[in-house]
């Protein structure tokens, strides 16, 4: 138990260091602009609160702030939330940023309209997945939604788990499936699009 304590925290600290490292430079997912899966949801919803899972530089924070959401994100790197303030606070516009990950971030229950992930849940490993499915169910407000972008597959890593049909089964126990779009980007990764809507009370 102590060896695999210890195996996990090893591998927090490499990712947490790998993160921040990365937003010295430009990471090749920091695009600056929203994907429009996100835009057509924004058009289509009322506003609310959302939570946006490994926000970065708050990108897509923005994007909802800008549309009238009230926005926080949650995110490994300091850096990238530095910058997610600093544009907030150039625009007059108020956003919550919290460092950590979504397995330790503690937010109260029924705290949020939108959970928004793009990019995070296909990360992790399976017990943090485990997790944070946990967290999105207690977060979510009756009637809420969780939208989220993951990669299917890699060609370079075919062995690492991705988002699989398994996880999409435990997402939908818990959550109606409203929206699915699969699709391949331009490194040749299958992706996926899912939106979710948690059973009113």
């Amino acid at each position: 138990m102590i060896y695999r304590y210890n195996v996990r925290m090893f591998g927090d600290l490499f990712r947490w260091f790998s993160m921040n490292l990365r937003y010295f430079g430009k990471p090749p997912w920091d695009t600056g602009q929203s994907p429009p899966e996100l835009i057509e949801f924004i058009q289509n919803h009322p506003t609310g609160r959302a939570l946006d899972i490994g926000c970065g530089t708050g990108t897509n924070c923005l994007t909802l702030a800008e549309a009238g959401w009230h926005t926080a994100g949650v995110d490994i790197a300091w850096k990238a939330l530095r910058k997610a303030r600093t544009r907030f606070a150039e625009r007059g516009l108020a956003g919550d940023f919290h460092a950590g990950s979504v397995v330790n971030f503690n937010a109260r229950a029924g705290a949020f309209d939108l959970v928004l992930d793009i990019g995070c849940f296909h990360s992790l490993s399976s017990s943090a997945k485990t997790v944070y499915t946990g967290n999105i169910v207690r977060w979510l407000k009756p009637n809420g939604y969780f939208l989220i972008y993951g990669h299917r597959s890699c060609p370079k890593k075919p062995n690492q788990t991705w988002l699989t049909e398994q996880d999409i089964e435990r997402f939908s126990d818990a959550f109606t499936l409203e929206y699915r779009k699969d699709s391949t980007d331009r490194w040749g990764r299958e992706t996926i699009w899912l939106l979710f809507k948690k059973p009113g009370q």
